[in-house]
């Protein structure tokens, strides 16, 4: 009777033992499973895309030449731009991308990276974007270009800082500076005859009563990088920051660099003026 009791024990036992067991490798992978993905959904709730500031600074410049090393409020139109974007302090780096030896070392003074431009890159012919695609090259890991122009002299913290969130945060494949403009404009038809291009001739809008159009002013270009690898600047979700008339100043030509060094005694917070260039 004992032996009959004992070997049913024996076989309780080890019936509950293989349930134990077989719950213990079911439960095992799912709870493996689950760390993984609580793992990687923690590594994506705090993941931040790779963004590098990137100015285009090439030497050979025709309007003005040196262009970017013209001089307004005893600065360099490249130190200024510099100056604006250390101050974001949101760039993983910043680099100048140039062929000129006086441009790499005012941009080393200034705390940024040098990129080589090759000679190519560096022509006439050859377009901002072409140059972005080299650079990316020689870059993988960057997710987003922020491409800074420098010959843009009002650039501020703000302005690049609502970019920043609009492509990192708001998920804007391509964010870019522009200003509002309320001109009426007309274009000649195929026959020569002049049309209006964005108003009715019948109802000629008040400026009170349109928010006008938006034109690029070329100071910043936030691009995710799928776009530059498809040869775009600009594609997918779109954004813009609108920049004030007063600063969207682009310099070209010797009147545009009179009127910015105007404009800067103006617009300059006390912290952008020095004495002397470093």
């Amino acid at each position: 009777m004992t032996a009959v009791r004992n070997h049913h024990l024996v076989a309780l036992f080890s019936q509950f033992l293989l349930f134990a067991i077989s719950i213990f490798l079911f439960v095992i992978p799912i709870y493996l499973l689950w760390s993984h993905i609580t793992h990687e959904q923690h590594h994506l709730s705090n993941y931040k895309p790779h963004v590098v500031a990137l100015i285009l600074a090439r030497g050979g410049s025709k309007g003005i030449p040196k262009k970017n090393l013209a001089i307004i409020q005893n600065s360099t139109l490249l130190r200024r731009s510099l100056n604006t974007v250390n101050d974001c302090e949101l760039f993983h780096d910043v680099w100048v991308s140039t062929d000129d030896k006086e441009i790499a070392t005012e941009a080393k003074l200034a705390g940024a990276k040098v990129f080589h431009r090759s000679a190519e890159m560096a022509s006439d012919e050859a377009s901002s974007l072409s140059a972005v695609k080299e650079f990316s090259m020689y870059h993988p890991k960057v997710d987003i270009f922020a491409i800074i122009q420098c010959t843009s002299p009002f650039l501020t913290v703000e302005y690049l800082t609502r970019g920043y969130r609009m492509a990192v945060y708001q998920q804007f494949e391509s964010v870019f500076s522009v200003t509002r403009s309320h001109k009426l404009r007309w274009k000649l038809d195929s026959e020569g005859q002049l049309q209006p291009a964005n108003f009715d001739v019948i109802k000629r809008p008040r400026r009170q009563d349109w928010n006008g159009e938006y034109v690029e002013n070329g100071m910043f270009y936030f691009v995710h990088k799928n776009l530059i690898v498809n040869n775009k600047l600009q594609g997918g979700k779109l954004g813009v920051v609108v920049i004030p008339m007063n600063r969207s100043l682009e310099i070209d030509t010797y009147f545009d660099l009179q009127a910015a060094r105007l404009l800067a005694s103006l617009l300059d917070m006390p912290k952008n003026l020095t004495t002397e260039k470093n």
